[in-house]
């Protein structure tokens, strides 16, 4: 049995995605972190109307004094104007970054802002700016051109996510970098690593999907970081409660201060870290993975480092996509050149299963399989391992009765057919192109089983722990390493393997139609 972390791509048999976790309304908690404020405005007239409640200690204004106010009062009147003049000419609801001067009674203070236009506010991020601290253009802009250097010479998006945790860990002081990625279920797999020598070592455990639900999986293209300096902070009240303009909680999704959820927040603790950033991998359009950065104690990158490694993120996206695109071509070419000849002897043999199954290229190279069938006019032929002929007949009754009249394709078929269970290790995977699925013809593939080890880090059955009201949870508070023999599957089925199996059907189709 293979001890090595499975494949990315297995299906296990429980799904530990959590729709309790994920229907939470995270973008709607009226509370943001303390190491930012944040003012609500009025997007016609720029009127001050919600305000983070800790502005009288940032700010030097008390938050009463502060709401009803025109933002003109507070900014010199050229970034009060250029605020306006790109709200005007700004027809998306992007962010916008700018460097503010905000014009207290004694200092004149530095902060970096986003402002985030909505249909009918604007919300205003505000962060101190200490010009001492802040990485410089230049230096910052080698580091990206060198890294991304680096990352063109990877061969493969294992070696893509490795550089990128070295280098994303090098160049922001955190304590540990994980590269993560989602499998088919959304639990994530640590493909990379980089960590100071006392960090736990996570590299190749996966996490159960409830670790990021899909309400928090959703943020990640709104956010293109999420920041937490600290675990161990007071959240701070957005004033009034409800957002004047529209009588609502105000929308925090897009909100880089937006307050995380208290089980978060222990889920930290009990990792052992106390800040945290994570970098979405996306890969068209759909999230990928995560970079996850941990901390043991508190840090709180620059914004200029914060927007470095956003650009980064972006561009190891980029360099992953190209990766398993050039992986997806070569496979794609060998396929076709594989179909090409099953083709021709296909056109060349007296029988249809005969072209498919003898020969010096055959069915099994094609998709991968150690056996095949052809059930075709009134015959069952078969080549290499394949379930027994009463077997097939009943494989067969069931398919008909599930009215498989397009590519199907599992590799776990003992979970949909349980009668499949008695021949597993010849046929957990199965994958079938439907001829005339009416008369139950069919051309069968098969994988046999192959057991996995799934390491988890902690106990995915115990990830969530509801107190007897049933609405307040837990996360676990063991990440040791739990191991799950993942039974009844096979390797999986590639998606270039699939688009092969539809190109043959459709070939086979048309020589039927021809003949006939």
């Amino acid at each position: 049995m293979d001890e090595k972390a499975a494949s990315v791509n297995l299906t296990t048999a429980k799904n530990y995605d959590s729709e309790f976790c994920g229907s939470i309304p995270l973008h709607l908690v009226n509370l943001i972190q303390p190491h930012g404020v944040l003012l609500v405005l009025d997007k016609a007239t720029l009127r001050i109307v919600q305000a983070s409640e800790n502005v009288g200690t940032q700010l030097n204004i008390p938050v009463e004094g502060l709401l009803e106010q025109s933002l003109s009062q507070y900014l010199p009147s050229d970034q009060y104007e250029d605020i306006r003049a790109k709200l005007k000419i700004q027809g998306s609801q992007e962010k916008i970054p700018l460097s503010l001067t905000w014009l207290a009674p004694e200092n004149n203070l530095s902060f970096t802002a986003l402002v985030h236009p909505k249909e009918s506010y604007v919300l205003v991020e505000l962060e101190a700016f200490n010009d001492a601290d802040a990485p410089s253009f230049l230096g910052l802009y080698q580091q990206i051109k060198y890294v991304t250097a680096l990352l063109k010479q990877a061969a493969t998006a294992t070696e893509t996510a490795a550089i990128a945790a070295t280098e994303i860990r090098r160049i922001s002081g955190f304590d540990r970098v994980l590269v993560y990625q989602f499998d088919p279920q959304w639990n994530g797999i640590v493909i990379a690593q980089a960590r100071q020598e006392s960090m736990d070592d996570y590299m190749g455990l996966r996490f159960p999907a409830s670790d990021v639900p899909k309400q928090a999986r959703e943020l990640y293209f709104s956010n293109p970081y999420r920041l937490i300096p600290t675990r161990s902070y007071d959240p701070v009240r957005l004033i009034p409660i409800v957002n004047p303009l529209t009588q609502r909680f105000t929308d925090l999704t897009e909100c880089n201060l937006r307050s995380v959820a208290a089980v978060h927040l222990e889920y930290l603790a009990n990792l052992g870290i106390t800040a945290s950033m994570s970098l979405p991998l996306i890969i068209d359009n759909r999230l990928w993975g995560l970079i996850s950065c941990h901390h043991m104690a508190a840090l709180n990158p620059s914004y200029e480092l914060r927007s470095a490694l956003e650009l980064l993120s972006g561009i190891v996206s980029a360099q992953l996509a190209s990766r398993e695109r050039e992986k997806a071509i070569l496979l794609r070419a060998q396929l076709r050149g594989i179909h090409g000849k099953l083709l021709e002897q296909l056109y060349g043999s007296l029988s249809l299963a005969h072209g498919l199954l003898n020969g010096e290229t055959n069915l099994q190279h094609l998709l991968s399989l150690t056996g095949a069938a052809v059930i075709y006019e009134g015959t069952t032929q078969t080549i290499g391992e394949t379930p027994g002929r009463q077997e097939l007949k009943e494989l067969e009754g069931w398919l008909r009765r599930n009215k498989t009249e397009k590519l199907l394709a599992t590799n776990s078929l003992p979970h949909l057919y349980a009668s499949s269970k008695d021949y597993k290790d010849i046929a957990s995977g199965l994958i079938v192109l439907p001829i005339n699925p009416e008369q139950g013809e069919y051309i069968l593939g098969f994988r046999p089983e192959v057991l996995q080890t799934v390491t988890w880090g902690g106990d995915p059955n115990n990830a969530i722990q509801l107190e007897p009201d049933g609405k307040t949870y837990h996360p676990r508070n063991s990440f040791a390493t739990y191991k799950e023999i993942v039974k009844y599957t096979s390797p999986p089925w590639q998606p270039e393997e699939l688009e092969a199996a539809e190109a043959l059907r459709s070939a086979v189709l048309e020589k039927i139609i021809k003949e006939q």
